[in-house]
């Protein structure tokens, strides 16, 4: 047992010495720390269209698309459904004071100020923005997206993760970034959900007739409830094999985000047109502190095709025209049989 389950377990009637440990080290720190990059598959994959993959080269920059406006209408609130049933299934496990704290918190919202990890942004509101990838290299479902008159067109970016994990958390604009595979299983997520309630009700037992920590629990469940949602997708779309990138934005500084490259300013938040709606996104930018050589991509592949060999020899000229060098990154084809 560490010192802060230690001081958990010794709860009710802590002297005042312990009460001030306690509200130092157990009250002042985060009880539910998923909010991390996940690096169980350091091999990510990012499907995209002809014309993403060159503005993706061109500009050394990823867009992360706004979670109200992506494919699934039902981004951010197939979790509540997962929370209705878990209460439904397990509020008999827990003290009925520890569950009303809780049992109501939902998703209503694409922008709210739930996450308060971000330093110094405690309770501002924020908007959450997505850069969708896949754990395969070579999926049929992923390159159906990009078809056309029975042609697969996509292209595939292998990301590495490593290169991008430390220079997508910046504290300086206030953007935060996290990442974690997409769950689609309900069991999975049942599970889930099991753990983070466990864990704030073992800290609430240990010190149940505390207003403050009550209030923390449940900042701390809204926020995790929110930011969690994200990772949470309907097990119809489960081939994709999703995992993403989360970039949590404080909402009064969308209209000043910039970066600096080549001496120049660059403005992060911006719209593109997709299905006739203006899709608000932002621009991240990968390795660009390294002018002349980008670690970032590791391999690209060509969608089946019949005319995979011009896309290569294609593709091979546009990397060999960019400003900086994309080091060791290979070209790869489809192994998925064309059909006709």
């Amino acid at each position: 047992m560490d010192n802060d389950d230690r001081l958990l377990s010794e709860g009710k009637g802590m002297n005042e010495n312990h009460e001030i440990k306690f509200r130092e080290r157990v009250l002042s720190k985060s009880f539910l720390d998923r909010f991390y990059v996940d690096n169980t598959c350091s091999k990510k994959y990012h499907y995209t269209s002809p014309e993403g993959l060159m503005g993706i080269l061109k500009t050394r920059t990823f867009y992360f698309t706004d979670s109200q406006f992506l494919n699934d209408f039902r981004e951010k609130i197939n979790i509540n459904d997962e929370l209705k049933l878990f209460w439904k299934e397990n509020q008999k496990n827990y003290d009925i004071k520890f569950v009303n704290l809780i049992k109501n918190i939902r998703v209503t919202q694409y922008e709210d100020n739930s996450f308060s990890y971000i330093d110094n942004h405690n309770e501002t509101m924020c908007r959450y923005f997505v850069l969708s990838l896949s754990m395969n290299e070579d999926s049929l479902t992923m390159w159906k997206y990009y078809s056309k008159n029975g042609e697969y067109n996509g292209y595939c970016i292998e990301v590495f993760d490593y290169a991008l994990t430390d220079e997508w958390i910046d504290r300086v604009t206030g953007v935060t970034v996290i990442a974690s595979k997409v769950e689609y299983c309900s069991d999975e997520k049942q599970e889930i959900i099991l753990r983070s309630v466990d864990r704030l009700y073992k800290i609430w037992k240990s010190y149940e007739f505390s207003e403050m920590l009550d209030n923390k629990i449940i900042k701390e469940f809204t926020s995790w409830v929110s930011v969690e949602a994200l990772f949470f997708k309907d097990e119809c779309f489960q081939d994709e094999q999703e995992t993403r990138y989360v970039a949590i934005v404080p909402t009064n500084k969308l209209n000043t985000l910039h970066y600096t490259y080549k001496e120049k300013e660059y403005k992060m938040y911006d719209f593109r047109i997709v299905n006739g709606v203006f899709t608000p996104f932002i621009r991240m930018p990968f390795n660009y502190w390294n002018e002349e050589v980008c670690l970032a991509i590791s391999s690209i592949g060509i969608g089946p095709s019949a005319n995979s060999e011009q896309k290569e020899v294609g593709l091979e000229q546009l990397i060999r025209s960019l400003d900086y060098k994309l080091d060791e990154c290979k070209i790869y084809k489809s192994k998925i049989p064309v059909r006709y």
